[in-house]
């Protein structure tokens, strides 16, 4: 009885607490019931072995005895309680979908993540799958915001998705604004092409306004204001496939509280409006489609419907590819609708608009996001600015 109750020592004639023991080959256990549910955490030191243990009994004591769950069935309650539009919504469980629920990560028990298994994941999207950083960091903030819910509801006491994206490297290419003069050389290709010119009225709107490509598509008449020269941006069009059936228009609300406003029109605006009114006529177009009670749109298809983003940037990439083999000596970079934005926003603040005006303009929650994403800084215009300093700053 005497030798039952002494206490057992490691292999050093150590104490050892209970619960601890050590195995054959030196490891260290530590073993404890929680619920019912027999748990153990090893360590190659019996000092390692019992800093976990501090943190254990911490987590046991705090209650955190959620972490038995997988990450994808974490995903499932953060989407759950999230407010989201239905096509965001939608957009999230597509990608964890196609990235990380089949993965080996998303069958995890959360209580088993650490940092290494989430950098893994990302470095297999990265390498395997070709995906762009940027495509990885909306799979990240998927993660992240998921592993923030188990903290806050302490499920988890760490967040191991925390500064996962470090070590993922920037995409090779960046997005490459047109300036004023590769805009007025692409319009007047455009302009005296006999495919393209009816395409002139977008390219001068998207870059005149900056707005967003469902925003413009989901332009109505009623929301342009010719005589007093103003767009009313209150709704967006979007094309997706949210409830499972296959893609159809929705009507949404713009992408930000701030993304409703009204924009001004330049007079080149306001004559690409008139002309393309002129041209929906001249073709026969007329759109008798109603999107969530939404009629009357300005940007139509050859059948009268609204125009798809996916249409839009197709155009657009024949557009280039026409340039392009005409212009050899000067080809364009790569086009899409959010190229144009980009140039809407670098273009004016070239033209000294000033930053606050911007924001309003593109409709951002935020001046640093149109300072730091949107307004691109070229040599030029560094040259330019310097040069006015020459008679300021004398050294």
């Amino acid at each position: 009885m005497a030798d039952k109750n002494k206490s057992r020592k490691d292999k050093q004639g150590r104490k050892l607490n209970p619960g601890e023991s050590q195995r054959p080959d030196g490891i260290y256990v530590y073993r404890w019931t929680c619920n019912g549910k027999r748990n153990a955490i090893y360590s190659g030191t019996l000092a390692e072995l019992r800093e976990k243990e501090k943190e254990t009994q911490k987590d046991v004591w705090d209650g955190i005895a959620g972490g038995n769950i997988t990450l994808n069935a974490l995903f499932t309650q953060n989407m759950k309680f999230r407010k989201l539009k239905a096509s965001t919504k939608a957009n999230y469980l597509a990608m964890w979908r196609n990235y990380v629920q089949d993965s080996f990560l998303g069958n995890m028990k959360i209580e088993n993540i650490k940092q290494l298994h989430i950098k893994e994941l990302y470095k297999e999207l990265a390498d395997d799958r070709q995906l762009k950083k940027n495509s990885i960091k909306h799979v990240h903030n998927l993660i992240y915001s998921s592993f923030e819910m188990a903290v806050d509801n302490d499920m988890v006491r760490k967040n191991p998705a925390r500064n996962c994206m470090k070590d993922i490297e920037a995409d090779a290419t960046e997005k490459i604004p047109l300036s004023a003069e590769q805009v007025e050389s692409l319009i007047d290709f455009c302009s005296n092409h006999a495919c393209y010119n009816v395409h002139v009225p977008f390219l001068i709107i998207a870059v005149g306004t900056g707005m967003r490509v469902g925003e413009i598509t989901g332009l109505r008449w009623s929301d342009v204001d010719l005589q007093n020269r103003k767009i009313s941006v209150n709704h967006q069009l979007i094309y997706k496939n949210i409830d499972g059936t296959g893609c159809k228009f929705y009507i949404s609300t713009p992408k930000t509280d701030a993304g409703k406003r009204t924009i001004p029109m330049t007079d080149a605006v306001h004559d690409a409006f008139i002309e393309l009114k002129k041209t929906n006529m001249m073709l026969g177009k007329s759109s008798q489609v109603i999107i969530d009670g939404y009629s009357g749109f300005c940007f139509l298809s050859a059948n009268g419907s609204p125009l798809a983003t996916n249409a839009v940037n197709s155009f657009l990439y024949g557009i280039q590819k026409a340039y392009n083999k005409v212009h050899e000596d000067a080809p364009l970079p790569h086009i899409s609708a959010h190229i144009l934005r980009h140039s809407c926003c670098t273009i004016y603040s070239d033209a000294g608009m000033g930053i606050k005006a911007l924001q309003g303009l593109l409709g951002h929650a935020n001046a640093m996001i149109t300072e730091n994403t949107y307004d691109h800084v070229s040599f030029e215009r560094t040259q330019r600015e310097l040069n006015q300093l020459n008679n300021v700053v004398n050294f």
